[in-house]
C-alpha cells in the first residue's frame, strides 16, 4: 500500500508492508494468491483479503471484459439453526426474511437498537431450515449470540468455515461450463445449486462483490481449497482468466456499497438510500421503531455520488472533508478514477439538503479538487465513454 503521510503530502510518499503473522488469519487459499503474485492486501473479519496484484488496470479490464477469480475467503458464513432460527433471523434484519424462499437469499442489512447500519450481508435460506449469513467487515456472530441469549430464544449460531471464491466478469458461465457446470443462466440473484467440480463438492451461487455478472463457490471442505483454485485456473486458462480482487473502481461505478468504507459507522440504512428494502408493516426487526422515527421526521445526512476533477487518482486510503464556500460538508468517504465515465468518482456523505449540482472542494493527498455532487446511480447522471 502506497502512503502519503499525515500532511498528505507526496513527496513524503512511502510503501508500507503488512505484516502477515497468527493473529489475522490467512485463507484457505492463500498460498495459491502469493504463487499468483499478490501484492497487496486488507484486513476482513480478522482475515487477510486480497486487495491487488499489482496491475490495476489490467484487473479492471479482466473483470469487466473477460473473467477473472477471486479469493474472497473472508467474506465469513454465519449459521443459525434450531427451532428459533426463523425468529431470531427476522429480528436482526430490517427485510421481510418470510419472503426469501429456500434455495436462494437477500440483501439483508442489519441495524442496532438506534436503528444505525452495523452490517449489510446477503442471506441465504437452506433447504434443512437453517439460515446463513454472508457477513461484512464485522463481528456480527458476536450480536446474533446477544440477542438470541437476551431474547431467551433456542438457537445456535455458528461461524463456518467454509471459503468463498468468486469467479466474475462476463465470461464467468463460460468458465463454469468448463467444468461441467452448465445451465447456470437461469438462475436469479443470490439462487444457488449444489454442484461437484473435478470432484470437489461446492455450491454455486448467483453472486459476488461486482456488478460484472458472476458466481460465488461456497467451499466446505476446506482442505481442497488450493485443487479448487487450481481447478478453476485450468478451465479459466482459454478464457484468459487471472487473479483478481474487489475492485474499487468497478464498485464505485455501480455503487456497490462498502461496509464502513463508504457507510462510515454511523449512517442509517435510510441516509444510506436504501429506505425501499426496509419492511416497516407486518412484522418487527431490531431497530424499527428509531427508523421509523427517522423516516417520518425526515434524514439529516444522504448519501450521494462525486465527481472529482483533475488527473486519475488512486482509490481513496480514508475519509476526507468536503468543504463548501469554506465549510465543512460532510466527508468523501470513497473515491478513486472510473475508466468507464473517465473522470474520478466518489461517494460522500453530506447533509440532507446538498442537491445534486453543488460544488465544493476537497483534497487529496496534497492536491485541492473541485468536488460536483451528482445524483446516484451514476450511470443515471454522467455521460458513459
Amino acid at each position: 500500500m502506497r502512503y502519503t503521510g499525515v500532511m498528505n503530502d507526496p513527496q513524503n510518499a512511502r510503501e508500507l508492508i503488512a505484516a502477515i503473522g497468527p493473529r489475522v488469519r490467512k485463507s484457505p487459499f492463500f498460498e495459491a494468491t502469493v504463487d499468483a503474485g499478490l501484492r497487496a492486501v486488507s484486513t476482513y473479519n480478522h482475515m487477510w483479503l486480497p486487495m491487488s496484484y499489482g496491475d490495476p488496470e489490467g484487473e479492471y479490464r479482466r473483470l469487466t471484459e473477460g473473467v477473472s477469480m477471486w479469493d474472497v475467503a473472508a467474506q465469513r458464513h454465519l449459521e443459525v439453526s434450531g427451532p428459533d432460527a426463523d425468529e431470531l433471523v427476522q429480528l436482526v434484519t430490517v427485510v421481510d426474511t418470510s419472503e426469501v424462499p429456500r434455495g436462494s437469499g437477500r440483501y439483508a442489512p442489519m441495524v442496532d437498537h438506534s436503528g444505525t447500519l452495523i452490517n449489510d450481508p446477503v442471506l441465504l435460506r437452506f433447504d434443512d431450515g437453517s439460515w446463513r449469513f454472508s457477513i461484512a467487515d464485522a463481528d456480527v456472530r458476536l450480536w446474533l449470540d446477544a440477542v438470541a441469549h437476551g431474547r431467551g430464544l433456542d438457537c445456535t449460531v455458528t461461524e463456518l468455515d467454509t471459503a468463498t471464491m468468486a469467479v466474475q466478469g462476463p465470461l464467468a458461465g463460460d468458465v463454469l461450463g468448463a467444468l461441467g457446470c452448465d445451465d447456470l443462466g437461469g438462475l436469479a440473484d443470490f439462487e444457488r445449486r449444489s454442484a461437484t467440480l473435478e470432484g470437489i463438492d461446492v455450491i454455486v451461487s448467483r453472486s459476488g462483490w461486482s456488478n460484472q455478472g458472476g458466481y460465488e463457490l461456497f467451499l466446505d471442505d476446506t482442505d481442497r481449497a488450493l485443487e479448487l483454485w487450481a481447478a478453476v485456473a485450468d478451465a479459466g486458462r482459454r478464457f484468459d482468466i487471472g487473479p483478481g480482487a474487489p475492485n474499487p473502481s468497478e464498485r464505485l461505478e455501480n455503487v456497490l456499497l462498502s461496509y464502513g468504507t463508504d457507510t462510515g459507522y454511523g449512517a442509517t440504512p435510510i441516509e444510506l438510500g436504501m429506505t425501499d428494502l426496509i419492511g416497516f408493516a407486518g412484522y418487527d426487526f431490531i431497530g424499527r421503531s428509531a427508523l421509523l422515527t427517522q423516516r417520518d421526521s425526515g434524514r439529516s445526512r444522504r448519501l450521494v455520488g462525486v465527481r472529482l476533477d483533475g488527473a486519475p487518482i488512486d482509490p481513496l486510503p480514508n475519509p476526507v472533508p468536503l468543504t463548501l464556500d469554506g465549510d465543512e460538508h460532510g466527508q468523501l468517504r470513497s473515491a478513486a478514477w472510473s475508466p468507464r465515465f473517465s473522470t474520478n468518482l466518489g461517494l460522500a456523505l453530506v447533509p440532507a439538503g446538498d442537491d445534486p449540482g453543488t460544488v465544493g472542494r476537497t483534497t487529496i493527498a496534497g492536491r485541492t479538487h473541485r468536488a460536483e455532487l451528482v445524483g446516484l446511480p451514476f450511470a443515471d447522471s454522467l455521460d458513459e465513454r
